[in-house]
């Protein structure tokens, strides 16, 4: 008997050792910011500690630092209770995932945990603003047409915008503000009159007018204390009409880098309405900008580096609403999807002439696959990827979560027979447990495989 106890306490020291040395090599791995090494190591703590608080905290800061925003999310939100800063980080991840309502009231958990006198309080409060007004946007995004849309190098995104003599005119010249890198714009009406241009003032960017005079241009002066503010305004059009101006700004109404914004001219006043931010699906928490509407032809443009690296930006071409038609859906996932331009209504029924401008330049067609590489890089074709051993890695990340689908689609099915045949329980019961077994296996499939993909293109992008 003494010899069984004395079995049981040796095997029980020997667990409990290793399991304190698997939770040390866990934190130092932390603690040296081996974020990838350290997530699998907490991974194996919390099977074991499903409901520790600081492995949930720090398995999420490790998803967090890997651009995992969904596992971040889910295991920040198992901890919050024990660490504030959680609230922190989960306002910011809501924030990426469009679920802006949660990311206001974790910013608002958050500031209740810090002082005024911080240093961050006023950075905070500007965030949760940001995010108060991304979910008065998201509540109304507008329903538009995509005609065609194409990845093209940012430096000659002006060579996409092809639309007729009509408009008047666009061209582009690359400008430096300190590590800052813009474009000054300049645009001439038809009947090259007149132009809006952009230029660089005390180290930000503002928009001018011009006047046409007999062999030169006016003075340039600042079209509107309205439309200038102390952030960066650029991007200028002017509707046919010659009253209603498009712009992009990066200041307090913005929620993400330039916002795409819409004014018009007081003739009686001689000066601008109060400038609208022109809302989703045209904006987003990325830098929007370059809108060109031709109301005659009935086509839009605008630029986005919306999920795109360093260097490349997404053209949409569109079917200008004649009136605001917002999206009625009770599915907020089919929203949040829609205000981000990730699932969007085709344009039917285009005139032939209406969009030859895009026909012999795209560079690459967007959303055939949707994978997430980093925090400002996201794929939508396979050729994006820079190896041969990567695109193979997508096509079994793939196949695999095919699989994974079909078996949850059977899952459902044996839980369906179950909730309505009492007397097949008993056969049904081992069937759904071994599925669940193999779901939950696949998954964790899927997860390491979707890591090695993600880090092996990280390395790719690298170099």
């Amino acid at each position: 008997m003494r010899s069984k106890i004395s079995l049981i306490s040796t095997l029980l020291f020997f667990t409990v050792s290793i399991f304190g040395q698997t939770a040390a090599e866990a934190d130092r791995l932390f603690q040296q910011n081996q974020f990838q090494k350290a997530r699998d190591a907490y991974k194996v703590l919390l099977e074991k500690r499903p409901k520790d608080a600081l492995y949930n905290y720090r398995f999420a800061r490790c998803c967090y630092e890997l651009k995992d925003d969904e596992n971040a999310i889910k295991h920040f939100e198992l901890s919050r209770n024990r660490f504030p800063l959680t609230n922190k980080y989960l306002g910011e991840l809501y924030m990426k995932t469009y679920r802006f309502s949660q990311s206001v009231a974790a910013y608002d958990e958050y500031l209740k945990t810090i002082r005024e006198t911080d240093k961050e309080f006023s950075l905070i409060q500007k965030a949760k603003k940001k995010a108060e007004l991304a979910e008065k946007m998201i509540q109304r995004v507008d329903d538009i047409q995509i005609i065609d849309s194409v990845v093209v190098n940012k430096e000659h995104f002006l060579e996409f915008y092809k639309f007729s003599k009509d408009l008047g005119s666009l061209s582009a010249k690359p400008l430096k503000i300190g590590k800052k890198k813009d474009f000054k714009i300049t645009y001439i009406t038809q009947r090259q009159d007149r132009k809006l241009f952009s230029d660089s003032v005390h180290s930000q960017m503002d928009i001018f007018t011009s006047y046409k005079l007999l062999d030169d241009w006016s003075k340039p002066e600042s079209v509107s204390d309205v439309i200038n503010t102390k952030a960066n305004e650029n991007y200028p059009f002017l509707l046919s009409d010659g009253i209603t101006i498009y712009f992009a700004s990066d200041g307090e109404n913005s929620i993400g880098g330039y916002d795409l914004f819409i004014s018009r001219f007081r003739p009686e006043t001689n000066t601008y309405f109060q400038p609208e931010n022109i809302g989703m699906p045209y904006n987003s928490i990325y830098n929007d900008y370059m809108m060109v509407v031709d109301d005659i032809h009935q086509v839009g443009w605008f630029a986005t580096d919306r999920f795109q690296p360093e260097g490349k930006v997404i053209i949409f071409s569109f079917v200008p609403n004649t009136k605001k038609t917002i999206i009625q859906s009770e599915d907020s996932d089919y929203i949040r999807k829609s205000a981000q331009l990730l699932q969007f209504k085709k344009a039917k029924n285009l005139n032939k002439d209406t969009l030859s401008q895009t026909s012999d330049k795209v560079e690459e067609s967007i959303h055939k696959i949707l994978f997430v590489v980093n925090d400002s890089v996201v794929y939508t074709d396979i050729e994006q990827f820079k190896k041969e051993e990567t695109r193979k890695l997508w096509n079994e990340l793939k196949d695999l979560n095919s699989q994974l689908n079909q078996k949850r689609i059977q899952l459902e099915q044996l839980r369906l027979l179950y909730s309505q045949q009492e007397e097949s329980r008993s056969e049904l019961s081992p069937k759904i447990l071994t599925l669940e077994k193999e779901i939950s296996e696949m998954e964790d499939k899927v997860t390491t495989k979707t890591f090695e993909l993600r880090n092996k293109e990280n390395i790719n992008l690298t170099k």
